[in-house]
């Protein structure tokens, strides 16, 4: 009976480890010349972390970068950041407390003749609501 209730609890433990264990999804790593959106479509809960970076590769950035949800058809802007002509990474980076709706995305505006390397995705924890 010890080693049974011994096994459970093993297993209790390693079950509530990994349930606060974090999920990095990329959702696109590319080169831009041009406005471009990132969609992510059904977004499962607990995600904690929205996250964008924009890198100037040649030309001068201008624009701005919109972190987006929607639930039925309507997008709301949640979040945004203007970008500059540096040739650092640009972070837009957003910590959401509950998973409001079932689509985001990330719109980059881009409004001049830059090349940006992207990079944007979020981070999931389960079983964290």
């Amino acid at each position: 009976m010890k080693s049974i209730l011994l096994a459970i609890s093993c297993w209790l433990l390693a079950f509530s480890l990994n349930a606060q264990r974090g999920y990095t999804h990329t959702t696109k790593n590319a080169s831009i010349t041009a406005a471009d959106t990132v969609t992510m479509l059904n977004v499962e809960g607990g995600v904690t972390t929205f996250e964008y970076n924009a890198t100037e590769t040649s030309g001068t950035t201008a624009g701005k970068i919109y972190l987006e949800g929607r639930f039925f058809s309507s997008w709301v802007k949640l979040d945004s950041l203007s970008l500059t002509d540096v040739a650092t990474i640009q972070t837009l980076r957003t910590f959401i407390t509950n998973t409001t709706y079932k689509d985001y995305r990330f719109v980059n505006t881009n409004t001049s003749a830059s090349t940006q390397t992207i990079l944007a995705g979020y981070l999931r924890r389960p079983g964290v609501r």
